[in-house]
């Protein structure tokens, strides 16, 4: 039976997989209705907690994002990368690596992607050398940010071991650099460079290579919402770490129970909430932020995939 039941696991997942964005929470659902409907197993209980960090983590993203700070982190972005042309294949990961962890989303690389294309051409290096890492640098950004919704869902699985946010960011954050910067050398010298290939030289004289796209940039009048809610957006992040690093931080509290007087503290997970619902809410009172274009962004629409897709896993596994 065990057999079966994780074959039917496997299934739900590889097809959820596949299908992508919250279709790996709904196909998971499938498999929970057989589990439970079919085999007669207890179902688990959603995970209140991981769930309310990703919501709140998310909500403050999109702030920032409706206020104009993510276009802002890209602009620097950009100007880093002009500057290192001829370095691009290892700054533009590093670069990448960097705004992800700061943001905690890796869908600012999609505006990215072009600038890094764009500098490479011109620097007359192969794009896909660049490209090709700073993607799998991003990814490795999301794990390694203290406030990136795999990293907040990790601290709440991780919670009952004792593994506090400092250590995990410890381990994380050196590995995946080493992996990112191993990854940079792995492609550094792959293929030859645009002016010695035939191929490339052979539609660039047709005129088939186009202009990449160039990405969203902050307008003047913008910029001073785009900055502050950057600014308000990252002492969120460092309050966050301050928090996990020194837990005395976080206030005592009593409770009265059965008549008996109980002390404890304020959870991690409930701290990161706070400390991100608020930044949320300043960032929309001081900066513009409008509460309509926070839920029409992509980042919301990103949180609100990740909710689906954990709920779904989490009933099944845990």
């Amino acid at each position: 039976m065990i057999w079966i039941e994780l074959s039917i696991l496997i299934a739900c997942i590889l097809v959820g997989a596949r299908l992508g964005g919250i279709a790996l929470g709904t196909v998971a659902g499938i498999g929970l209705a057989i589990f439970v409907f079919a085999f007669a197993l207890p179902p688990a209980g959603p995970p209140g907690t991981v769930l309310g960090m990703i919501i709140a983590v998310i909500t403050a993203l999109a702030a920032m994002q409706a206020a104009g700070g993510l276009d802002y982190l890209v602009t620097i972005a950009e100007t880093v990368m002009r500057k290192h042309a001829s370095y691009i294949t290892f700054v533009a990961p590093l670069v990448t690596y960097i705004l992800v962890v700061a943001s905690g989303t890796a869908h600012v690389i999609y505006a990215l992607l072009p600038v890094i294309a764009e500098v490479s051409r011109k620097a007359g290096i192969r794009p896909e050398r660049p490209l090709s890492i700073s993607v799998i640098a991003g990814f490795q950004g999301v794990l390694a940010s203290p406030i990136s919704a795999a990293t907040v869902a990790m601290i709440g699985l991780l919670a009952q071991k004792n593994i506090s946010l400092p250590l995990l960011v410890a381990v994380i954050v050196p590995s995946t650099l080493l992996g990112v910067l191993a990854g940079a050398l792995s492609v550094a010298w792959r293929g030859p460079d645009l002016h010695r290939d035939p191929s490339y030289q052979a539609r660039l004289a047709n005129g088939r290579i186009g202009v990449p796209q160039a990405p969203a940039t902050v307008q003047p009048a913008q910029i001073r919402n785009a900055r502050g809610s950057t600014l308000l957006f990252l002492v969120g992040i460092a309050l966050v770490v301050l928090l996990g690093m020194f837990p005395k931080m976080r206030p005592v509290y009593q409770t009265i129970s059965h008549g008996e007087v109980d002390t404890d503290q304020v959870a991690m997970g409930f701290a990161i909430m706070i400390v991100m619902l608020a930044i949320a809410a300043l960032t929309t009172i001081f900066f513009k932020a409008s509460p309509e274009t926070m839920l029409k962004g992509t980042i919301m629409r990103s949180g609100v995939a990740a909710v689906i897709s954990i709920l779904g896993v989490a009933l099944v596994f845990f």
